[in-house]
């Protein structure tokens, strides 16, 4: 059976060593870090993964939002931001943008579920 393959972009190393952490206890494959919007744009072009967890601001000159938007355009790889907080108007643009949000902290259970929904709407496209 095809493992998911999984992309995490975040800028803080502790956090994606945690989010790593718990997709591979989920039994995820997780294909790459990147801390950069570039650099997320790189791995993607050469891992293909089935999804991307965001983080809003990264390093580098793209943010998490249009990190997210040129993966979809280009390689139509959806993301979940992961985010503890943000203002109204970034809320409502990644909704506008049909991308999914999963509030920290979260447990290996609504991260997994969030993940499937993630991936269960993109099939249905």
């Amino acid at each position: 059976m095809h493992k998911t393959k999984i992309l995490i972009v975040e800028d803080e190393a502790i956090v994606a060593l945690e989010i790593q952490y718990r997709l591979t206890s989920l039994n995820y494959e997780v294909v790459g870090t990147a801390s950069t919007g570039e650099k997320a744009l790189a791995l993607a072009e050469e891992t293909k993964p089935d999804l991307v967890l965001m983080d809003l601001k990264l390093k580098g000159k793209l943010n998490g939002l249009e990190t997210a938007r040129e993966l979809k355009n280009k390689f139509s790889i959806p993301s979940i931001f992961i985010t503890a907080f943000s203002d109204d108007a970034t809320l409502k643009e990644i909704q506008e943008n049909d991308f999914i949000i999963l509030q920290k902290p979260f447990t290996p259970e609504e991260l997994q579920k969030i993940i499937e929904s993630a991936l269960k709407l993109e099939r249905d496209f």
